[in-house]
Parts: structure tokens; C-alpha cells; sequence
């Protein structure tokens, strides 16, 4: 069905949420594996990155697990050096090989165009509510978030008190 290759799907998932979920589905219609990038992954404990580099891969994990095709997802961190062309080849080095970098957002795509990659605009599902600011922005307010992330993730973050971490990184950075 899906065409031979790997493809790298770079993002912060912050948290992983049901439009990320959408997107490697989308991804695994069309190639055999998906390796999944977690990026900021020294991030953690912040309003912006309040998850850390392991937690977000045991949320993507548990997701993958559940849907029964962790076998076709790799799952890698990758931790920032704010220069994103290097940041790419950074990337590249830390991934196994693929054939193509997908994402929905444009921004991450260009560093890997220029470097001359093949690149996959990911049609979003429904970005204004599958977004990381708008779920951590109802966590913070108190708000329903958890039909915005799939189940795995929402037990996962539970499990770890992620919605009272979020409140508290976010109020004392005054947000």
C-alpha cells in the first residue's frame, strides 16, 4: 500500500496530540516507516517545553504501542543548537536514513529543502485545535484538553502530574 522508505517526521510534541497522531498515520499510508524527531529535547519544565525529551517519548511510545505499529515508528531526540541549518544535518546524523522530511509546518521544512532533501507538506488536521500552545494553554487554564490528545497520552500525562506541572511552569513565567 504505502511506498518503500523511511521518511523523518521532525516536531517538539509538546505534547504529542491527535494531530500528530494524524500525521504518522498519514505518513505510514505512504512509506513503510516513520522516524519520529523530538526536538528541544534538553527542554523540559518550561511553559513553552513543560515535558521532557524521555516523557515525550514514552507519550509517542505508548501511542504507537497501543495502535500496534511501534514496529513500523522509530522514535529519536534531537536536542536544539539554534542554528537550523546545521540543526538539519544535526538531525540527519542522529536519524536512521530516510528518504524524505515531513512535517505541516513550512518553517521546518526549508533548512531541509535547502540542503537539497526531497520534503512533504502534511495536510494539518484541524491546527487550530491540535496545536501544543492551545492544549498546554487549556491545561494551564484548567479548560478540557484531553479529547485533543489520544488516550494513551492523556492517562500518560495524568500518570505524572503534567497538568499541575504546566500550571506552574507557565505561571511563574507569568503567562
Amino acid at each position: 500500500m504505502g511506498s518503500v522508505g523511511r521518511v523523518l517526521y521532525p516536531g517538539r510534541f509538546q505534547p504529542f496530540h491527535n494531530g500528530h497522531a494524524y500525521a504518522i498515520g498519514w505518513l505510514l499510508e505512504r512509506y513503510d516507516e516513520v522516524v519520529v524527531a523530538v526536538g528541544s529535547a534538553q527542554e523540559g519544565f518550561t511553559c513553552q517545553n513543560p515535558f521532557t525529551g524521555g516523557e515525550r517519548v514514552e507519550m509517542i511510545r505508548s501511542y504507537t504501542k497501543a495502535r500496534g505499529i511501534d514496529g513500523r515508528v522509530w522514535i529519536i531526540t534531537v536536542p536544539d543548537i539554534r542554528m537550523p541549518p546545521a540543526w538539519t544535518s544535526y538531525t540527519l546524523s542522529l536519524s536512521p536514513r530516510v528518504e524524505a522530511v515531513a512535517s505541516g509546518n513550512p518553517q521546518v521544512l526549508d533548512p531541509f529543502k535547502w540542503l537539497g532533501l526531497k520534503t512533504i507538506e502534511i495536510p494539518l488536521e484541524k491546527p487550530e485545535l491540535y496545536k501544543g500552545t492551545v492544549i498546554r494553554g487549556f491545561m494551564a487554564k484548567g479548560l478540557e484538553w484531553r479529547h485533543l490528545v489520544p488516550e494513551e497520552v492523556a492517562y500518560f500525562i495524568d500518570e505524572i502530574g503534567g497538568v499541575e506541572r504546566v500550571r506552574r511552569v507557565c505561571s511563574s513565567e507569568g503567562r
